[in-house]
């Protein structure tokens, strides 16, 4: 969560109120429980958005079953009918649902969920994945077996995972703000989604120890300086309409950590933030700054991959100033 160099110009001031064009793709596996948030976040965000609704489910296939010497596969008309019934739970849900449309177009598929739904938002040129967030057992934690975390790992879209407690509109969201491109887009999708109005947060997170030496000093000192400048380049980028409120807030601690504690204390609605491609062990074990606040954010969460950024948002600003670049040993954010 600390500064990287990729703050446009304050020059191209965001003008348009939808950052992102396409369908919102609404990950649904037909079970009625929990659905009245997550078809209320997909309505919102098609809404906020302008796009159509597509409502998709994914049976996983039937593993083949283990005989001695032989594999057994099952009757290939078992996963067919899995796939149908899936489909008409669905469409049954959504039919049932307050916050459901029936004119929402619907499908199920077979594969493996979480590459199924990333392949589809990335085929159909989706704005934005709405998923419901999952368990939260440490097995899950251990190997990223949730199909939410699995998904955001794989996707090139924006995920936005919600709970039960998502609001009909929500009015408060905290976004991690470390400069980077992505982090802007989060920006601008969650004024999107707040519709205009309501309160954005921008926090940033600054590193938390501190060396007893005189280059750190510097060092922090240059980090201060840059701050200041660098959030109103943002601010003027984002150009909020007046009726909504946007704050920038300064905190120092791990970047994760420290994002959850403000926007639990702020009672925030929603936390967005930008997301970095990471190896194979980084992500079974320590995990980005979005996975580690997906796991545990008691409000929606909306991750921004670095691929959904739009190429005209990105404008390199050359890492001249000292405080663009972490202080070594710091580590970066993701």
């Amino acid at each position: 969560m600390y500064p990287t160099a990729q703050v446009p110009p304050a020059a191209n001031a965001f003008v348009s109120p939808r950052p992102c064009a396409g369908e919102v793709i609404v990950a649904c596996d037909g079970a009625p429980a929990s659905q009245e948030s997550l078809f209320n976040a997909a309505g919102l965000a098609g809404l906020a958005l302008g796009g159509q609704v597509h409502v998709l489910g994914v049976c996983e296939p039937t593993p083949a079953i283990s005989a001695g010497m032989e594999v057994i596969p099952p009757p290939l008309e078992m996963d067919e009918m899995r796939r149908v019934q899936m489909l008409d739970d669905i469409r049954r849900t959504i039919s049932i649902s307050a916050s459901g449309d029936p004119n929402w177009s619907t499908e199920a598929l077979l594969g493996s969920p979480a590459r199924m739904l990333a392949d589809e938002a990335r085929t159909r040129h989706a704005a934005v994945l709405v998923m419901g967030i999952g368990r939260h057992n440490p097995l899950d934690r251990l190997f990223g077996t949730e199909t939410t975390l699995a998904t955001l790992r794989e996707s090139t879209v924006p995920v936005l995972a919600v709970g039960m407690a998502f609001p009909r509109v929500p009015t408060h969201a905290v976004i991690g703000m470390d400069f980077s491109a992505a982090s802007l887009q989060a920006a601008r999708l969650s004024m999107c989604l707040l519709q205009g109005e309501g309160r954005i947060t921008l926090v940033h997170v600054r590193p938390r120890f501190e060396h007893p030496t005189a280059d750190w000093q510097a060092w922090d000192a240059e980090y201060s300086r840059t701050l200041p400048p660098l959030f109103e380049q943002v601010r003027q980028y984002l150009n909020p309409p007046d009726t909504m409120h946007l704050e920038t807030v300064i905190v120092r601690g791990d970047p994760a950590p420290a994002l959850l504690a403000f926007a639990q204390q702020a009672k925030a609605d929603l936390i967005a933030v930008g997301t970095q491609r990471h190896g194979l062990v980084e992500r079974m074990i320590v995990g980005s700054v979005a996975t580690r606040v997906m796991r545990t954010a008691r409000c929606a969460v909306l991750a921004v991959p670095a691929a959904a950024v739009p190429a005209s948002l990105v404008w390199p600003v050359p890492p001249t100033d000292p405080a663009l670049t972490a202080f070594p040993g710091s580590g970066q954010a993701a």
